[in-house]
């Protein structure tokens, strides 16, 4: 029998259960809130009508924040997941943002595909990733971030919300002693505790020291850690 790929196993995981994503993922994540509302401050620049790339967008909830923030923006999300992004259109399509005169169906790009290899075709102010990133190989994060970059307009910005390895096996010990404390896994059923837990499994964080040298090193400016909570992070970087 033929190994699965990493990009086939993580597709699976994701397409099982999407609907129930998002209920299932408030008791995973205990700060999930602060995390998506940071990024969405975090993401300022200089247009009212800001082009969006959401990468790893899963059910569009990230882009649903920036999309109160930028009612008028342009979006473009991508994922590995067709069931996750269908969960995605039917968020942003119920809206009521998207009532107005101005918006419609035209603002909103769904993509499925692996954004390692997809083109992305056109030049971003901001791009955002969400819990996504932290499952590729460092090398690939590294390709991505130098590959961001170029698809980034002056004075865009990158931030990412996501899951880092500790600097130490101590400090990695308590982190995840501190989330398995955290999860409620008695407000989830025996089949959606198997999902999650096999897509933590394919989990494969780099330290945030790491994160920030790379970002640096690709030409990021004004890198900094803007948030943290054990392992998760929110990573902003300016070109």
């Amino acid at each position: 029998m033929e190994e699965k790929s990493r990009d086939q196993l993580l597709r699976e995981k994701f397409n099982q259960g999407a609907s129930s994503y998002d209920r299932q993922r408030k008791h995973v994540i205990p700060c999930l809130e602060d995390l998506y509302m940071i990024t969405s401050d975090l993401a300022t620049v200089d247009n009212s009508q800001p082009a969006i790339l959401d990468l790893g967008a899963g059910t569009g909830l990230l882009t649903s924040y920036l999309h109160e923030r930028y009612p008028q923006g342009h979006f473009t999300l991508l994922d590995l997941s067709e069931e996750m992004l269908e969960v995605a259109r039917a968020r942003m399509n119920s809206d009521p943002l998207k009532n107005d005169s101005v918006n419609n169906e035209s603002n909103f790009s769904y993509i499925v595909g692996n954004y390692l290899e997809h083109d992305f075709e056109g030049i971003f102010d901001i791009v955002v990733s969400s819990l996504s990133i932290h499952h590729l190989e460092h090398h690939d994060k590294k390709f991505l971030y130098q590959k961001i970059y170029q698809h980034l307009n002056s004075g865009g910005v990158f931030i990412n919300a996501d899951q880092v390895l500790g600097p130490h096996p101590a400090n990695e010990e308590e982190y995840q002693r501190n989330w398995m404390e955290k999860i409620d896994v008695g407000s989830l059923s025996e089949s959606e505790k198997k999902i999650i837990l096999d897509r933590m499994e394919l989990d494969n964080p780099a330290s945030l020291q790491d994160n920030l040298n790379w970002l640096e090193k690709i030409g990021f400016k004004d890198v900094d850690v803007y948030y943290k909570y054990y392992n998760f992070v929110v990573l902003y970087g300016k070109k």
